[in-house]
């Protein structure tokens, strides 16, 4: 066996393991259509941990995120993602899906 068979092996190798796809993250994709129409009970109340967990609990969205003046995001629209938009002073002042 010559020097250059084991090589081409291990070039063979990392080509192939090159050209596989990493397994999808299930974690990371949305689980349910958000629905928040019945969500209007948090305009005007601050933002806390217990007020966004029941938030997106209540909408059967997948995924959520915060919308403050300061923050940049994307336009993008997604059935399964949550807006919760604050002011300043992380007082809700809107909720709705995309």
């Amino acid at each position: 066996m010559s020097r250059a068979a084991p090589m081409f092996l291990v070039c063979a190798c990392a080509l192939i393991a090159a050209c596989s796809q990493a397994p999808s993250r299930p974690d990371l994709g949305g689980r349910g259509r958000c629905d928040a129409s019945a969500l209007g009970w948090a305009v005007g109340k601050p933002l806390d941990e217990a007020a966004g967990r029941k938030l997106f609990k209540q909408s059967g969205a997948g995924l959520w995120r915060v919308v403050a003046p300061d923050n940049t995001f994307s336009n993008d629209q997604r059935d399964d993602r949550l807006n919760v938009r604050v002011d300043a002073a992380n007082v809700v002042t809107g909720v709705d899906c995309g």
